[in-house]
């Protein structure tokens, strides 16, 4: 009964978000057509070009919310992604780098919590930052389009009028989509985030419990760092909440475990994670067999297993090839072939920095380093 009412929820969370994706495309494409009768040729054109800046301008401005309301309750600003734009805080300062990663392309931002005091109210602020900074975007955008409808006819006039307009439809379309409250399957809104928080209780401690595992580990925390009491409260919790988010735990607690070269206990919460892959998203689920392949590939050096699951594999733009080339490599070694296990280790170690969670890369980088000290023997 529980599992059919989680679906459920699941199913009408991805029903309203194709329904208000559905009518946001409809009012855009109604909008650009009409535009379209009106505007002259050249000016469409431009605007047609502006179309991917306006955009990742909307993004930037979206996640520079979430940036400004985390420095704000002092969390530490770690990783600005807008797009192909990568900015990361190292120890020497902030550097600048292409964002290779598909998964983050869509805009990110990563700041860790510092200190313990209000993390509800805290996460809470910096969470509706996005939506906030967006709707603020949307409000200026459509004043600015008001105020300039009817200054002049002149070509350089009505493209700043109607970029001004599409960057208000745009930063509108995000607010909406970021503050509606939907969860399907791990995915949560900011505005789902938000309501959890508002409501405390169980759900608002496993909720900052999330996002400190999940920012702390995507910013570099090595997993054995993690806070296993934390981790197992998390687990705990999110299983009294039957909340689907309690598998990305069991995942943390394999890794945390793995890095602490506990191989025994690791495996015991990789089969959690396993036994539940079909509650993982399907875009997701790849990862699952793909992280069992590796264990038994690099950890276990068990090449029938390792085989079974890798099989099971389907890639997708979601799943590291970092991994997937480990993976690869340790399964060479095993059949002793010495060509392909210096080229899959090659492509995963160029592959490395591309992992979106950096707490996680770094322990595949010490499991390629161990496979590297040693060749396979050819068969």
């Amino acid at each position: 009964m529980k599992n059919e009412k989680k679906k459920t929820s699941q199913l009408v969370s991805i029903a309203v978000m194709l329904v208000a994706g559905g009518a946001i495309g409809y009012l855009g494409a109604q909008v650009g057509v009409k535009a379209a009768q009106q505007i002259p040729g050249v000016v469409m054109a431009t605007l047609v070009v502006l179309l991917i800046p306006a955009f990742l301008l909307v993004i930037a401005i979206h996640e520079g919310g979430h940036a400004l309301a985390g420095t704000r309750v002092a969390f530490d600003f770690r990783t600005y992604v807008v797009g192909p734009f990568l900015w990361d805080k190292q120890p020497d300062g902030w550097k600048f780098m292409w964002n290779k990663n598909i998964n983050t392309s869509g805009g990110l931002v990563i700041c860790i919590p510092t200190g313990t005091h209000n993390l509800a109210k805290r996460f809470m602020i910096y969470v509706a930052g996005g939506p906030l900074a967006s709707l603020a975007l949307a409000l200026v955008a459509g004043i600015v389009f008001m105020l300039l409808r009817g200054v002049g006819e002149s070509v350089i006039v009505q493209i700043i009028t109607y970029f001004f307009s599409m960057l208000a439809f745009l930063s509108a379309a995000i607010f909406l989509i970021t503050s509606l409250p939907l969860q399907a399957g791990g995915f949560s809104s900011d505005g789902a985030r938000v309501l959890r928080l508002l409501r405390g209780g169980d759900k608002a401690r496993f909720e900052i419990l999330m996002l400190k595992m999940v920012s702390s580990s995507m910013a570099g925390m090595r997993p054995a760092q993690l806070n296993k009491t934390e981790l197992e409260e998390a687990s705990q919790l999110g299983e009294r909440l039957q909340s689907p988010m309690v598998l990305y735990i069991a995942y943390y607690l394999y890794l945390s475990t793995l890095d602490r070269n506990q191989v025994e206990e690791a495996e015991q919460y990789l089969q959690v994670y396993i036994n539940n892959a079909d509650d993982v998203p399907e875009g997701l689920r790849g990862t699952v067999w793909l992280e069992a392949a590796f264990f038994y590939a690099l950890v276990r050096g068990d090449l029938q297993k390792a085989e079974k699951y890798f099989q099971l594999y389907k890639p997708s733009a979601l799943t590291p090839l970092a991994v997937e080339y480990a993976t690869r490599a340790a399964m060479a070694k095993l059949k002793g072939e010495s060509a392909g296990f210096s080229e899959w280790i090659l492509k995963a170690k160029q592959a490395l920095p591309n992992m979106m969670d950096k707490g996680a890369m770094l322990v595949v980088q010490d499991k390629l380093d161990l496979l590297n000290a040693e060749k396979p023997v050819n068969t």
